[in-house]
């Protein structure tokens, strides 16, 4: 495997077991798959390091507090995960240099039939190898789902 050459997030360890190549991609791109992975991952869920995984799980199908305003809470969950965010990328992603970590919580759309808050997360800064260019993620360029906004569950109620 050359030096800008990762191994592709899932690893697909039955195709080494028949004598295939494991899949093989360019540094954005694994850089791209392993803070997805790090979105996806639920804080405890790694025996070996329960401080891997993203905080955004932890608010699952919460609610607010009886005496705090929606609003409030939202806005403490908002930052919470913007922070969790950075701490995850400085910790388990030493190939990027975080500059921003930017953490929306999208309303649902009044068609929607489940009332499912979705999590929209971008962020930027540069390589810290090589020419150290600037990083986005999510990058169109990437992956063709690097729009998506992640499914939240948070109880929709009033502001």
């Amino acid at each position: 495997m050359s030096k800008n050459q990762y191994y592709s997030i899932p690893v697909k360890l039955g195709d080494a077991m028949h004598g295939k190549q494991l899949t093989q991609t360019r540094t954005r791109t694994a850089i791209h798959q392993n803070i997805k992975l790090m979105l996806k991952a639920k804080p405890l869920s790694y025996r070996f390091d329960p401080t891997f995984g993203c905080l955004a799980n932890k608010y699952y199908a919460h609610t607010p507090a009886q005496k705090k305003s929606e609003r409030l809470w939202r806005e403490e969950i908002r930052e919470s995960l913007q922070q969790n965010l950075r701490d995850l990328l400085q910790r388990y992603e030493s190939r990027v240099s975080a500059k921003d970590v930017i953490v929306d919580l999208l309303e649902p759309k009044a068609k929607d039939k489940r009332q499912v808050v979705k999590l929209k997360v971008e962020m930027t800064g540069h390589l810290t190898l090589g020419s150290r260019e600037r990083f986005h993620y999510p990058d169109s360029e990437i992956a063709d789902d690097a729009q998506e906004a992640l499914p939240l569950v948070i109880p929709v109620g009033a502001k």
